[in-house]
């Protein structure tokens, strides 16, 4: 791999892992909303999709607080 393709792919994984920190926490706020409105349907959807970080181990240095 010449030196600016290995370059790009480094950019291209960092920039992947800061987009689903940003989903994750994303997530972690409308759960909360939806906790706090009492939408049971969208807080089990939050449930769903942040269970699934937590199950691929994705993004594990941000905590979310069931």
């Amino acid at each position: 791999m010449e030196l600016d393709n290995l370059n790009s792919f480094v950019r291209d994984e960092n920039q992947t892992l800061k987009q689903t920190e940003t989903g994750k926490k994303m997530f972690i706020r409308l759960y909360e909303v939806a906790k706090e409105s009492n939408d049971a349907n969208l807080e089990n959807f939050c449930r769903e999709v942040l269970e699934l970080y937590e199950k691929y181990g994705i993004n594990s240095h941000i905590e979310w607080k069931k």
